[in-house]
């Protein structure tokens, strides 16, 4: 009876252990094809870089090749550079959740008044810029989406408490936009961020939006750009000026060496062209004399160049002295250039030309804690266009030489 009770525990026992293997089996390959099913997925909507791009090959980024039906319109702060800075950011969350870009207007300083729209393609270009991340102009977006005089985009959403102060930003943006189509601007809905917003919040807060006007404050997301990333890497590879501004900088380049200060240099010896952005007058990030012993320093340590052109429109008359009395190269100023060219540009573009010159100079030396030496910077980092070094505003601490692997964009 024992052994015929124990034979009868034994089956069951099978059958139990046979069941369970049968399940497990069961939801591993369900599990298996759901994985497989998803890294479909995920392989279609991943992975679009630049042909010219030193991106690795195993590197992704989440991209589409189709254009996506929900389009995200930034608002950018104060300067042409804080605007570009913004802008990158704009860039990185609509690479991120694949929103396609609305390219936005740039404006002049900051100021007390609607300001002037300058046109992003007339500076940047598009075409190259397109290798990086999907975007529409904001022209194709208002002929797209305007009804009877009428551009009704989904959802305001905005950063509410953080941005009480800056609300002149969104009404410049739209007042000059309005001005310019002759249309009239509206939304569906207003939507507020929590202060302390994540890209998560954000994400599911736009779900079933399919246009975004997005003001957000000028530090959110500022870890976008606190070390070397695939983000900022795609978007600066593929930052180019306009081929017009290109060609603009290589002739003025080829002209500086017969504008030099006060040096007696023949003018065919001046063949290694460094250039340096120094932040003085407006806001001053040290003072000449740190400029000065930085330069020296860079000098005296084996960086070669035969001239340097130094990148400041406010150096007065004693600053220029002081400057010829302590360099041993030949120099030009800021000044110099726009006396040749100020009868056919405006402030705004030359500014892009002379950071076009800076971006052409195989030496660039970036003044710290500025987004216009910032810019160049990381266009010279990624697409490997010379040496570049960043001064420093400590007595003791010496420039540093920026590669791939400790660049980063200053605030």
């Amino acid at each position: 009876m024992f052994r015929k009770n124990f034979l009868i525990f034994l089956f069951l026992l099978c059958i139990s252990i046979t069941m369970i293997i049968i399940i497990i089996s069961l939801y591993l390959n369900d599990q298996t094809g759901y994985l497989c099913l998803n890294l479909q997925k995920i392989d279609t909507s991943l992975t679009r870089v630049s042909s010219n791009s030193n991106i690795s090959k195993n590197v992704t980024i989440t991209t589409l090749d189709n254009t996506s039906s929900q389009y995200i319109w930034c608002v950018n702060h104060y300067g042409p550079n804080n605007q570009l800075k913004d802008f990158f950011k704009c860039c990185i969350i609509a690479m991120i959740y694949n929103y396609t870009l609305i390219i936005p207007p740039l404006y002049p300083h900051y100021g007390n008044k609607i300001r002037g729209i300058q046109w992003f393609d007339h500076f940047y270009d598009l075409k190259q810029l397109s290798l990086a991340l999907n975007f529409i102009t904001l022209d194709q977006f208002i002929s797209q989406k305007m009804n009877k005089k009428i551009l009704m985009i989904d959802c305001y959403i905005r950063h509410i408490e953080l941005i009480r102060d800056r609300t002149w930003y969104p009404l410049n943006t739209l007042t000059s936009v309005k001005n310019y189509y002759k249309i009239n601007i509206d939304f569906h809905r207003y939507i507020n961020l929590s202060r302390q917003f994540s890209l998560n919040e954000l994400s599911n807060k736009s779900k079933n939006c399919s246009s975004i006007f997005l003001h957000i404050h000028y530090t959110a997301f500022h870890q976008f750009f606190l070390s070397p990333n695939i983000y900022t890497r795609l978007i600066f590879e593929n930052l180019r000026r306009h081929v017009l501004i290109q060609r603009m900088a290589s002739e003025l380049i080829k002209l500086l060496p017969q504008l030099v200060i006060n040096k007696n240099y023949s003018k065919n010896h001046l063949t290694t062209l460094a250039a340096i952005h120094m932040r003085l007058g407006d806001h001053n990030v040290m003072s000449l004399s740190m400029y000065i012993k930085q330069i020296l320093y860079l000098i005296n340590n084996g960086v070669h160049f035969t001239h340097l052109h130094i990148m400041c429109p406010y150096l007065t008359s004693t600053d220029i002295k002081q400057l010829i009395d302590s360099l041993p190269i030949a120099f030009t100023i800021t000044q110099h250039l726009i006396d040749h060219v100020r009868f056919v540009l405006d402030n705004y573009l030359f500014d892009v030309l002379e950071q076009e010159i800076a971006y052409q100079a195989p030496i660039f030396l970036a003044s710290p804690w500025t987004t216009y030496s910032a810019t160049v910077l990381m266009q010279k980092v990624y697409q490997q266009k010379g040496i570049v070094y960043v001064l420093s505003t400590k007595d003791n601490t010496h420039p540093l030489l920026v590669t791939k692997k400790n660049v980063k964009y200053f605030k």
